[in-house]
């Protein structure tokens, strides 16, 4: 469908795509997949020297990233940043522990070029954290979609063409039409006795999904613990919650104490007002409402087995949704 594209393919020599001679690609393999055998198709297409592939990475967006190198066992000459991944191959990420403060102290001392759309962004009236230049389609940016409409309405025009429910989506993204918005608890019900209630609603497949993760979840709480900002530790005890530190988190940057619940897990923590990545059946229940399969709002990640799954689901009734 080339003629309703969002925009043309640009036309620079570096830039590869289907109609491009690419050995190492399979179609539909996954992104981190790809990015690794780039490594090894420019080291062919450039006389097999070594080679080595910068990969931008902040550490500080995703605890996952930030364990990845801390945890590397191999490093180049005991650099974490720099790994190999094939033969004469590496990979590094030489400013993985920069901050998004850095970055920009380091585009206004250097003068250095960045994506204008930051600018927008910035006119639009968004924080730091919240600019965000990715895929407007996925879970983390379908909720930001109606910025579309203010900083580029030509390009939202097309993306309104191209996409079923794009309009739809930045209507009601932030409401509770899509479960974002002031869930309210029914009468007579604790957050517990409704996810128990809502629990057995479902089909034994999917509840026995949530409650593994659910169970997973609450056993780390109590048993590991995860790691808490100080300011979020002294909220906790103020408020009367009964916590105990167990430990440093090496997958925190800053070394932040673990914290294990002693007794039961929280009904909910809405008196907690410095985060909310800490444990309550409020959080659990949320993942049944939003029908948040994988729980990600209360920290899970897709595992591969999980993302090769919705690749399948999504291949089989991909030509049903284009009306095939």
């Amino acid at each position: 469908k080339q003629d309703i594209w969002v925009r043309p393919i640009p036309e620079y020599p570096y830039v590869i795509n289907l109609a491009k001679s690419f050995t190492h690609y399979r179609y539909r393999m996954h992104q981190e997949d790809l990015a690794k055998q780039f490594g090894r198709f420019y080291k062919e297409e450039h006389g097999n020297g070594r080679t080595v592939c910068l990969l931008g990475v902040r550490a500080d967006e995703s605890l996952q990233r930030y364990s990845s190198f801390i945890n590397k066992k191999y490093g180049y000459q005991n650099e974490c940043w720099i790994s190999r991944q094939f033969k004469d191959v590496w990979c590094a990420s030489p400013l993985y522990d920069w901050s998004n403060s850095d970055v920009w102290c380091a585009n206004y001392r250097f003068n250095y070029d960045y994506n204008n759309l930051y600018d927008l962004y910035y006119k639009a009236g968004l924080k730091i954290d919240q600019m965000r230049v990715a895929s407007p389609f996925n879970d983390y940016s379908k909720d930001a979609l109606n910025l579309y409409r203010v900083i580029d309405p030509e390009i939202w025009t097309k993306l309104v063409g191209r996409v079923r429910g794009a309009n739809f989506g930045a209507i009601y993204g932030k409401t509770k039409a899509m479960g974002y918005r002031s869930i309210t608890l029914p009468e007579d019900h604790t957050w517990k006795s409704y996810t128990h209630f809502l629990l057995d609603t479902l089909p034994a497949r999917l509840r026995n999904n949530y409650v593994k993760k659910f169970n997973t979840s609450i056993h780390f709480w109590h048993e590991t613990g995860g790691g808490l900002p100080e300011e979020t530790i002294l909220e906790l005890l103020e408020k009367g919650y009964h916590i105990r530190r167990n430990g440093i988190s090496n997958y925190t940057i800053n070394k932040n104490s673990r914290i294990i619940f002693l007794g039961p897990i929280p009904d909910h923590t809405d008196d907690i007002k410095s985060t909310k990545d800490i444990p309550s059946w409020k959080r659990m229940c949320y993942c049944i409402l939003k029908n948040d399969h994988t729980c990600r709002f209360m920290g899970f990640g897709l595992t591969r087995q999980e993302q090769k799954h919705v690749d399948i689901i999504r291949y089989k009734y991909g030509g049903m949704i284009n009306g095939k």
